[in-house]
C-alpha cells in the first residue's frame, strides 16, 4: 500500500509538472515574439537631404509617435530621424547593411525609389530584397512643378510648356543622379519629343524646390509636400503622374494627369519604413504592429490629404510581392530611357 501511495504521488507530481509545462510554452513563446523592445533612441534614417519628401514623412512619423506613445503602447520609444544622404541613397544602404546585432534592432529607414534604383546603378553587393521590410504606409506623387513669375507666367496651360521644351534645352532639376526624378524627366522627355534637357541634381526634394523658385532650374518634378511652402505663390503645378485626378483636394482636383494630355505614363513613390539586413525578427514584428498603429491613427490619416499622399497599408509577403512588381517596372523604364545599368532585376 505504501509503495503504491508513493507511486501514486510520483504520477501527481508528474502529471503537474507536464501540465505545467504544456501551459507555459505557448506563453514562453509568445513572451519571445513580442520580446522586443528598444533600449535606447532608434534612428530613423532618411535616405536624402533635408526637406525632401522622405525627410518630411519621417520627421511627421517620428512626432506622430511621440505624441501618442500612451495611445501607440510604445512608452520606451524615441525615434531620430538622421539624413544621410549621398551616393543617390548608397550612403543610407551601406550604413544599414553594415548595422549587426543591438545596432541593426535600433535602427529602421524610410525608403525612396533609389532604395530599388541605386544598386542596380551603381551594382551594389545587395539590394532592396537584403533589407526587412516593415511596412508600406504610402505612395507619393510627383507633380510637374514650373515657376508662377517665370517671363510673366509664360506657362499658362501644360501646352505651352510642351511646346516650349520641344523647342528648347530646359533647366531640370531633381534629387540626386540616376534617381526617380530624374528617371521621370527622362521618360517624359523620350514620351513628349522634348530636347534632352539640362539635368542639375540636388541632395533633397527641399533643395530642388529651393533651387525652382530660385530660378537656377526651369521646371521640377517634386512631390507635392516639397513644394507645397511655396505653393502658389512662387510655383504651380502643370499636371501629376498619379493614376487618376487628386479629385479629393480642393487646391489640385482640377489639375490634369498626364494621361489625359495624352501621354500614358505614370508614376508614384514608394513610401515603406525597411530594417538593416540583420535585424531580428523579433524588432521586425514589433516595428510592423506599430506602424499598423500608426497607420490607423487619425492624425496620419489627415496628414495624407494634406500632403497629396495615397494612403496604401502593406506588410509581410503583400509588401514583398508589390515592391518586387514596382522594381520590375522601373527596371524596365531605366532599360527604355538608356541608362546603363550594373545589374538587373529579373525579368527585367
Amino acid at each position: 500500500m505504501k509503495r503504491l501511495n508513493k507511486s501514486w504521488r510520483l504520477g501527481l507530481v508528474s502529471g503537474l509538472l507536464i501540465g505545467m509545462f504544456i501551459l507555459l510554452v505557448p506563453f514562453a513563446s509568445l513572451q519571445g515574439a513580442q520580446g522586443f523592445k528598444p533600449k535606447k533612441p532608434v534612428e530613423f534614417t532618411i535616405m536624402a537631404g533635408t526637406g525632401g519628401g522622405a525627410d518630411i514623412y519621417a520627421r511627421f512619423i517620428a512626432g506622430v509617435i511621440e505624441k501618442n506613445k500612451a495611445a501607440l503602447g510604445v512608452p520606451e520609444l524615441t525615434l531620430l530621424p538622421t539624413n544621410r544622404a549621398g551616393g543617390s541613397g548608397a550612403v543610407a544602404m551601406q550604413f544599414l547593411n553594415d548595422l549587426k546585432g543591438d545596432a541593426a534592432d535600433h535602427t529602421i529607414a524610410i525608403s525612396l525609389d533609389s532604395f530599388i534604383m541605386t544598386p542596380l546603378i551603381q551594382g551594389l553587393p545587395y539590394t532592396w530584397r537584403d533589407f526587412k521590410g516593415i511596412a508600406l504606409l504610402a505612395l507619393d506623387n510627383f507633380f510637374l512643378w514650373v515657376t508662377t513669375d517665370d517671363a510673366n507666367n509664360k506657362y499658362k496651360t501644360p501646352a505651352d510648356f510642351i511646346k516650349d521644351a520641344k523647342d528648347r534645352a530646359l533647366t531640370s532639376g531633381g534629387t540626386g543622379t540616376f534617381q526617380e526624378d530624374q528617371l521621370i524627366i527622362d521618360s517624359i522627355t523620350k514620351a513628349l519629343g522634348f530636347k534632352p534637357t539640362k539635368y542639375v541634381p540636388f541632395s533633397g526634394g527641399g533643395a530642388v524646390a529651393t533651387a525652382l523658385v530660385g530660378k537656377q532650374v526651369e521646371f521640377t518634378v517634386n512631390n507635392p509636400s516639397e513644394c507645397l511652402p511655396f505653393y502658389p505663390d512662387k510655383c504651380k503645378p502643370l499636371w501629376t503622374f498619379a493614376t487618376k485626378r487628386h479629385e479629393k483636394d480642393e487646391r489640385f482636383k482640377t489639375l490634369p494627369t498626364l494621361k489625359e494630355l495624352g501621354t500614358d505614363f505614370t508614376y508614384q513613390m514608394i513610401r515603406a519604413v525597411y530594417g538593416p539586413p540583420a535585424m531580428s525578427k523579433e524588432a521586425v514584428a514589433y516595428y510592423t504592429d506599430l506602424m499598423k498603429k500608426v497607420f490607423a491613427l487619425d492624425e496620419f490619416q489627415k496628414f495624407f490629404d494634406t500632403e497629396v499622399l495615397d494612403d496604401k497599408l502593406l506588410v509581410g509577403d503583400d509588401l514583398a510581392k508589390f515592391v518586387e512588381a514596382e522594381a520590375l517596372k522601373r527596371c524596365k523604364l531605366m532599360v527604355q530611357v538608356g541608362w546603363d545599368l550594373k545589374k538587373k532585376e529579373p525579368g527585367c
